[in-house]
């Protein structure tokens, strides 16, 4: 991205217009109206963004809200994020909560907590690790992993244990190479290599090399391809 003359910064509380810049800062309570293009996004607190947003690096500790759609090469927030577009990024790591209206798409993506993902999940690389219930419409990737973790892991200080089955994904396919599951409900699941761990109920899954199932799981049909 072609650098900006300007920066942005809000300490405490305060709301300005979108536009062209080089780095923003936010430290407090901020709003911005309008699309935003900059170099560098970093959030300490809570912010608004109304409309689009594009950067090199989003950087976010705390919560923040996007009207519009997200667009990055690099992001990685601890906190709260609502996207009420798309998200996409070359790599992505979010820690405590996410929820996406539209689709996400990531060269790497390493979820770490409870997310919605409204359309479309798609990762080449994919880390799932659930904290809490999680819901997708369809997930797609190159190699998938979902995990049930014991402990919240929030600023990475494990505290609070979750219930038994709160730390759930949700989904109506999930498709990959390489696809390993655990605490999965989905109607379809289809690979090459497949492993449906402890926790799942699959009602078909589909895999060309090998399928490997933990006694504990449900699965209606499984077949070769």
């Amino acid at each position: 991205m072609k650098k900006a003359t300007n920066d942005l910064i809000i300490n405490g509380h305060g709301s300005v217009t979108g536009g062209k810049y080089n780095s923003v800062s936010i430290n407090g309570s901020g709003r911005i109206d309008g699309d935003l293009e900059c170099i560098s996004l970093k959030i300490n607190g809570q912010c608004t963004l109304n409309g689009n947003v594009k950067a090199d690096s989003v950087k976010v500790n705390g919560n923040n809200s996007i009207e519009g759609n997200l667009e990055a090469e690099k992001v990685n927030v601890k906190g709260t994020t609502d996207i009420k577009g798309n998200l996409s990024a070359d790599k992505a790591e979010t820690y405590g909560s996410i929820s996406i209206d539209g689709d996400c798409n990531a060269e790497f993506l390493k979820i770490e907590g409870s997310f919605r993902i409204g359309g479309f999940l798609n990762a080449d690389e994919l880390e799932l690790s659930l904290y809490g219930p999680s819901l997708a419409n369809e997930i797609g990737g190159s190699e998938i992993t979902v995990k049930k973790s014991g402990k919240i892991s929030f600023l990475g200080i494990k505290s609070k244990i979750m219930p038994d089955g709160k730390n759930k994904l949700t989904a109506d396919v999930i498709e990959g190479d390489d696809v390993y599951l655990e605490n999965t409900t989905a109607n379809v699941v289809r690979g090459n290599n497949v492993t449906i761990g402890s926790g799942c109920k699959i009602e078909l899954v589909e895999y060309k090399n090998d399928l490997k199932m933990h006694e504990g799981a449900e699965v209606g049909i499984d077949k070769k391809l």
